[in-house]
């Protein structure tokens, strides 16, 4: 005959595994609240810099996008949101993003390029690392709607002083469910893994 469970021992599992259903489930509610609510900021708090990130990994045609990017950044530059736009990705990208911006009327000596890899944690990484020996540590982030809480996530671990402004026309604005599914598993992704491992590369300078 089986061993039966105390009474009080069932109702603490039940109590145990009904608390972390809840968890599992809040957690990605919660990362599509900070999704939306961050798809919505134009923050044109005065920075230090503007940082462009490379949309390398969207769907579509990754260089409109970038183009819609830049002319975003061009328009907090001439808006004087930061005196410095900052690009970090593989060389030619960013020579492809510095000629395009210098077509629009942003001077070359006002744009940093860093080579780096096309991924967001990467490029911030590399970023951070150039702001804390600048002894910068303010930045407005520049991407799309989906993509703004987790890029703001990311650059605060790394000590950025992160103000988003995302790109609200053009391809890849569009707050799709796909869109939004992507990234909330990314988000959850990131606080449940990536953010343990992050450096605070400013604070560390």
């Amino acid at each position: 005959m089986a061993a039966r469970v105390p009474r009080t021992s069932r109702a603490l599992l039940t109590a145990l595994l009904t608390l972390a259903a809840v968890v599992v489930l809040l957690i990605p509610i919660g990362a599509i609240i900070q999704i939306v609510l961050t798809s919505q900021l134009d923050d044109r708090t005065p920075t230090q810099a503007i940082i462009v990130l490379d949309p390398a990994g969207v769907w579509g045609d990754p260089t409109a996008v970038m183009n819609a990017r830049l002319d975003h950044a061009r328009d907090l530059y001439q808006d004087h949101v930061a005196p410095v736009i900052v690009l970090a990705g593989p060389p030619a990208a960013v020579r492809q993003a510095t000629d395009h911006l210098v077509r629009g009327g942003v001077p070359k000596a006002d744009i940093v390029g860093f080579s780096a890899n096309s991924d967001t944690t990467g490029s911030l990484e590399v970023i951070a690392s150039a702001m804390a020996d600048l002894h910068w540590s303010t930045a407005t982030l520049v991407t799309d709607p989906a993509d703004a809480a987790r890029a703001s996530a990311t650059a605060s671990s790394f000590g950025i002083d992160a103000h988003s402004s995302s790109v609200k026309t053009g391809p890849g604005t569009a707050l799709t469910s796909e869109a939004v599914s992507g990234e909330t598993a990314a988000l959850v992704r990131y606080y449940l893994l990536t953010r343990w491992t992050l450096p605070n590369v400013i604070a560390s300078n």
